[in-house]
């Protein structure tokens, strides 16, 4: 039998998508492939707490312990036993912590944060200026030429009968 808590959502809602984020209190996501990932920088600006395969964005995003949890990577062609278990001990050691001051921690940690895009922006930008400005190709590396040299080779051709 069905609890009246309980409804159905048979498409997509971003706002019931968010609703359900907000009031989760840990998201799991068990990607096996993962290059960025969206869902759980939104979990975390809501304080919940991700629960993560160790794979792409993900390790990049959530710090073990101190944002979420990591179970390990996932096998890419198939569900494996290893994997199973590694989730199931990482689910109850996030159950353990639930309700501590230490879950209180991470939820306030994850709300802490900025995700925004100033800090890897500036950090794009750092390499995009070194890359500039130490390949050659730059303002730091340009050879300015003297305007006597222009001008005596100016002098050179019309010497010659060339018309510059």
């Amino acid at each position: 039998e069905l609890s009246p808590n309980m409804a159905g959502v048979v498409k997509f809602s971003n706002p019931i998508a968010h609703y359900i984020t907000a009031g989760a209190d840990f998201l799991m996501v068990p990607s096996r492939f993962e290059p960025c990932g969206l869902i759980q920088l939104h979990a975390m600006q809501y304080g919940t707490v991700p629960i993560v395969a160790s794979t792409g964005g993900l390790v990049d995003t959530v710090k073990e312990g101190v944002t979420g949890f990591h179970m390990g990577a996932m096998d890419p062609d198939g569900l494996k036993a290893d994997d199973v278990d590694a989730m199931v001990d990482t689910c109850a050691a996030a159950a353990a912590v639930y309700g501590t001051p230490t879950y209180s921690k991470m939820s306030s940690t994850c709300i802490g944060q900025d995700l925004s895009w100033r800090k890897p922006a500036a950090k794009w930008e750092a390499v995009l200026e070194e890359m500039m400005y130490n390949s050659g190709y730059g303002k730091k590396n340009t050879v300015v030429t003297p305007k006597e040299t222009l001008e005596g080779a100016r002098t050179t051709i019309v010497s010659q009968g060339v018309r510059a």
